[in-house]
């Protein structure tokens, strides 16, 4: 096996096919990146058993070829070559040797025969969306995936395609998240639910605009994302999904419009200082016609924070987590939006004040409790 290609292009392969390495696994093939020579190339594949990533490096090939390399030490090695045409080549008892300048290191690969084989997608149906899209939909909703491994279906976001669009809908409990974007009318009627990590290192691989796009293709239980020289494929979540529209509530008591978002992230961030402070990480709204006071205290002392907001209906006291506040905020490009009470026991929506692209929802703490 032998080749040459460029170190810049090789690291940009291999920074996103090691997404999927496997750092300890009872299968220790799992912890090294397969390379195969391909028509344009070579492709380097890593695998963690459940998600597979394959990304293409264009090279020039001598001969071809595959071997599995050990993964952190080959990724570590490449990036630190000096700029410019590496050459690789692989003897026939799996010793490697990378030559780029005046550097030469020699690695001991094993057969590749031993990696498991690529997964198979029986495509059912397949739906592209703008990569930016795909990107804002995981990032304002993924962080209220559930983390409690039994109840399985939740450690997943549900994707919702119809009806001219496209739905991404997160809940552990104690939180929900969905984001809702208009995507082609063509597209196909589908729905499914996508693992929480296998879409948090979607979030860091696609990198592109509105103008590139991404392609997913479901199969089964099984699903495979297409990018430019990117394959990757996982494994869906099977189970019936909650039904989310549901514990939605359908009216509010007091709505209230808040102003400037930026301004109460920050007064939710120094109210977090305190609320970390304490045991029950609580911060702790009152809400009147003109006036968001929000506040929070410790052993150590107290924070209080104001802001101008417009209120609709009834006054009231909430109280809740902070780090569940923080993560929409942070989730939230608008600059104002609505925020929506029933009674100081009931559920927190959060909505924008034009339209429905978003939908949050965080439960209340007790203040009391």
């Amino acid at each position: 096996m032998k080749f040459s290609v460029d170190t810049s292009r090789l690291a940009d392969a291999l920074s996103t096919a090691t997404h999927a390495l496997s750092a300890r696994s009872t299968l220790p093939i799992l912890e090294g990146i397969l390379i195969e020579t391909a028509e344009s190339g070579i492709a380097l594949t890593c695998s963690d058993g459940s998600m597979t990533i394959t990304a293409e490096a264009p090279a020039e090939i001598a001969e071809e070829g595959r071997i599995v390399m050990p993964g952190r030490l080959f990724l570590e090695v490449v990036r630190r070559l000096p700029a410019g045409e590496m050459l690789f080549s692989a003897s026939a008892n799996m010793i490697a040797t990378l030559k780029c300048a005046g550097s030469r290191t020699t690695i001991a690969g094993k057969p590749a025969d031993l990696f498991p084989q690529m997964p198979r997608v029986d495509e059912t149906s397949r739906v592209s969306l703008p990569q930016a899209l795909l990107r804002d939909m995981i990032q304002q909703t993924s962080f209220a995936v559930s983390a409690d491994e039994s109840r399985k279906i939740l450690t997943g976001c549900l994707l919702e395609i119809g009806g001219g669009e496209a739905r991404m809908v997160a809940l552990d409990g104690f939180r929900f998240a969905v984001r809702i974007a208009p995507i082609d009318a063509g597209a196909p009627a589908l729905s499914a639910v996508i693992p929480s990590r296998l879409l948090q290192e979607l979030s860091k691989i696609v990198s592109g605009g509105e103008e590139d796009t991404v392609t997913l293709i479901f199969g089964g239980s099984q699903l495979l994302v297409e990018m430019e020289n990117v394959r990757v494929y996982a494994s869906l979540l099977e189970g019936e999904y909650i039904k989310y529209r549901q514990i939605i509530p359908a009216s509010a008591k007091t709505v209230v419009t808040v102003l400037d978002r930026e301004q109460m992230a920050l007064c939710v961030e120094r109210a977090s200082l305190m609320a970390r402070e304490s045991k029950t990480n609580i911060i702790k709204l009152s809400v009147s016609p003109s006036l968001m006071v929000i506040t929070s205290t410790s052993e150590m002392g107290d924070v209080y924070e104001e802001i101008q907001v417009e209120t609709e209906g009834e006054g009231l006291e909430i109280a809740f987590n902070v780090k569940y506040v923080t993560d929409v905020l942070r989730a939230i490009d608008d600059e104002s939006f609505l925020m929506k009470f029933n009674s100081p026991v009931s559920p927190c929506v959060i909505a924008p004040v034009e339209g429905g692209a978003y939908t949050y929802m965080v439960l209340p703490l007790r203040l009391n409790a």
